[in-house]
């Protein structure tokens, strides 16, 4: 069992807020196997994204595109990183649903069913429950 699991098993309930700037941006809460991960600020989120697949770096457009076949297998790693963590949460019985604003944008774990999402990733454990809201948050 993966640590995401462990971790989503042992949580019965709890809120956390995690802000910048005296601004909310993320709110995560607990209850019964199920995580919420609510975001309220669609800018830390992409820069959150955006640092993660760059890998912290600070470059231009110029070596971004160079960088291209490089960021191609990085995705293609961390897809299979995901998949294996919802396959996991699904064993387990946990759900984690991705939010913006309070709806619902994508669900992974044990309440994922997505036949369309299953033909893209290869698994039922990920659901896409907003294709647009998850594009415009950068994911």
């Amino acid at each position: 069992m993966s640590l995401v699991a462990l971790i989503g098993q042992m949580l019965e309930s709890g809120k956390i807020t995690l802000s910048s700037k005296n601004k909310e941006d993320i709110e995560i809460t607990a209850v019964n196997k199920r995580i919420d991960v609510n975001t309220k600020n669609k800018q830390f989120v992409k820069d959150l994204v955006a640092s993660l697949r760059e890998g912290s770096k600070n470059i231009g457009i110029a070596e971004t595109l160079k960088e291209g076949p490089e960021m191609l297998k990085a995705a293609r790693n961390m897809r299979g990183v995901v998949i294996e963590i919802a396959n996991e949460l699904k064993d387990a019985g946990v759900t984690v649903t991705l939010s913006y604003k309070g709806d619902v944008v994508a669900t992974v774990g044990a309440q994922a069913s997505s036949k369309i999402g299953r033909l893209v990733t290869g698994t039922k454990a990920i659901q896409i429950n907003s294709l647009p809201k998850l594009i415009e948050l950068g994911i």
